[in-house]
């Protein structure tokens, strides 16, 4: 594809955008979008108003063009003034007259509220908050639709990538067997010292030189990986809410397990593993969405949280030249390993704001359904009065773990969705492996 026809308009117009939140996947946006002639970032929405000041200072703006607005007759007359605009107040940002808004800010709540407000004053949305996503994204995508506006998946995480692939697998006429992405953390090898390193911890395993290899039993080999492998964690929150967010775009793909298999896995082995049980692989049917961590040695390739697509090898000729040119396939030449080795967060995320204001499409799908809930259930004995926070870089409820579940509901005595129990507090006492609902749960009267 070429980018510069794919975008070219002749009337050259600017796509105005408003950031929410100034940190991490939101600063590369700022920083590589404010170079793309085609977009205009002159909203940006923070608490704390001196990062956000930084953020445009960042990309060269001179201090008398930046505006702390705090009224919505200063942020217009601000904006028809040519400044950027910093808003505490993101509610009311969202009146002012820009094309497409970014919300990143993480927070479940928030994200509702912001998305919301967003779509009411007929601003388009890029999610990249997938925790409010996972619960309310199908219903958020109907409101936005009823007021002529769309809401999006962000190009530069894993669900928008994963759907891209997934296209691309469709129009090039290839058959889907399985999707997925690969954890945000490799599992690195070093060969050397026979130690195991995952981020900034480091675990000394000398016999695991005799499970480098897949063996002929694919299945006890990975379960032998996952026990030497213990001490590190195997599943992360985050990979099961993307991947039930591109379940909901895509119609087809089903979980193998709740929990999925989360495989410690190399990147050439993803065709065995990720492959139905017929052609050698784990996974008891076709289509089904999975999460691979990516094993290498200290001198490979990452995979970096990318995303693939395994098919099948339904023509011999065709894989066949495929092969000798080095594409990963299975075993049984039976399937294949199509992917994009990795994210890059913010800045692909122009291709999102361009793809909205420039053709009217979303990087994902229009319509949404819910098909899949990332649903709470309890991983340790919790008692009545605890306040349940989504905390940390994971935004993880202690005590409790997500599994993607068919959607129902809501309703007492049903799943609840994960993040709708964010900021709740415990009604009863429960025990370990219990499934939260409504009716356990003191909903704050202000909660979205």
């Amino acid at each position: 594809m070429n980018y510069d026809l794919l975008f070219d308009r002749a009337d050259k117009t600017t796509v105005e955008v408003a950031v929410i939140g100034v940190k991490g996947f939101d600063h590369s946006l700022i920083v590589y979008g404010s170079r793309n002639d085609r977009i205009s970032i002159r909203v940006v929405c923070g608490r704390n108003v001196e990062r956000c000041r930084e953020a445009y200072r960042h990309i060269g703006v001179a201090p008398d063009m930046i505006e702390h607005c705090k009224s919505y007759e200063q942020g217009i007359k601000a904006f028809k003034a040519g400044k950027h605009l910093i808003f505490d107040d993101t509610l009311l940002a969202m009146r002012m007259p820009f094309d497409v808004v970014v919300e990143g800010t993480g927070n479940p709540e928030a994200s509702a509220a912001h998305a919301l407000a967003a779509i009411e004053n007929r601003k388009h949305v890029i999610m990249v908050t997938k925790e409010s996503d996972s619960v309310v994204g199908p219903l958020l995508a109907r409101k936005a639709r009823e007021q002529g506006c769309i809401l999006s998946l962000a190009e530069g995480d894993q669900p928008s990538l994963l759907v891209g692939l997934i296209t691309w697998v469709r129009a090039a006429g290839l058959t889907m067997l399985s999707a997925g992405k690969s954890s945000e953390y490799d599992f690195v090898y070093d060969v050397q010292r026979q130690s195991m390193t995952v981020l900034d911890k480091t675990v000394s395993i000398p016999d695991f030189d005799k499970v480098w290899n897949l063996g002929e039993d694919v299945a006890a080999t990975l379960g032998r990986r996952s026990e030497i492998l213990s001490a590190f964690g195997q599943r992360a929150l985050p990979d099961l809410t993307e991947m039930g967010i591109v379940c909901n775009h895509v119609p087809e793909l089903n979980p193998d397990v709740p929990a999925f298999h989360c495989p410690v896995a190399r990147t050439v082995e993803i065709p065995d593993i990720m492959c139905p049980q017929q052609n050698g692989g784990i996974l008891a049917g076709s289509p089904r969405i999975d999460v691979v961590n990516c094993l290498r040695r200290t001198d490979e390739q990452s995979l970096e949280g990318g995303v693939y697509v395994v098919v099948a090898c339904d023509d011999e000729e065709t894989w066949q030249v495929l092969l000798e040119k080095g594409v990963p396939v299975n075993r049984s030449r039976s399937a294949a390993l199509i992917y994009y080795p990795a994210h890059y967060l913010g800045f692909e995320t122009v291709f999102s704001i361009l793809s909205i204001g420039l053709l009217g499409l979303p990087t994902g799908t229009f319509d949404p359904q819910p098909r899949y809930d990332l649903v709470a259930r309890t991983s340790a004995s919790l008692r009545r009065g605890s306040v349940l926070q989504a905390q940390g870089h994971h935004h993880t409820i202690e005590g409790v773990e997500g599994l993607l579940l068919p959607a129902e509901p809501i309703g007492s005595n049903r799943q609840l969705p994960y993040y709708l129990a964010d900021g709740t507090t415990l009604k009863q006492d429960v025990e370990p492996g219990t499934y939260l609902t409504e009716d356990m749960l003191e909903v704050p009267a202000e909660s979205m």
